[in-house]
């Protein structure tokens, strides 16, 4: 009876991820320099791993999702060194860090980000879980995980003062 749901899993996991083509990766020592600059050490950069599959079945090309520690991306976007690619997909990347940090700290990052993004369905996409105003002294953890990942990566661009590190721990 397992051998045959077992078959049946594998089978459905290759059909609906494609998984002929299935890839992962750990993070390269260019992409941990690039994190280390928003988040030192508070993430477990060993445990984290890349892969070329949709997290959800319905997930959108353009779409990355960080919610269990690992990094899922459709095949079309995989990349063997973000590190190498645009500051506007190094800045993706320091988002998606977010997330990972976020799950390591023992957020349930799937649950938050379908309240999120329920919220922005559900206002006819007025609300904008993304969207964030800065206020100086804010604890990090006050904000929002999207609003953290853009946060996250305006540290990255300089914008804004790191306040992951200069702030007690995301835990709420």
């Amino acid at each position: 009876m397992f051998q045959k749901f077992r078959f049946w899993l594998w089978f459905k996991l290759y059909l609906m991820f494609d998984i002929h083509n299935f890839r992962f990766r750990q993070l390269t020592t260019g992409e941990i320099n690039l994190a280390r600059q928003v988040f030192d050490n508070l993430i477990n950069y060993n445990e984290v791993q890349i892969l070329n599959i949709k997290y959800l079945p319905w997930q959108p090309i353009n779409m990355y999702m960080a919610p269990n520690g690992n990094i899922f991306m459709n095949n079309e976007n995989f990349c063997e060194d973000f590190s190498r690619r645009s500051k506007q997909m190094q800045g993706l990347f320091i988002h998606e860090m977010t997330h990972i940090y976020q799950y390591q700290s023992n957020i349930n990052v799937l649950l938050h980000g379908a309240i999120l993004q329920s919220k922005y369905f559900l206002s006819f996409k007025k609300y904008n879980p993304y969207k964030y105003h800065f206020i100086a002294g804010k604890p990090f953890h006050t904000y929002n995980i999207e609003q953290q990942g853009e946060i996250a990566r305006d540290i990255f661009f300089k914008n804004i003062p790191n306040i992951i590190l200069n702030n007690e721990h995301l835990i709420q």
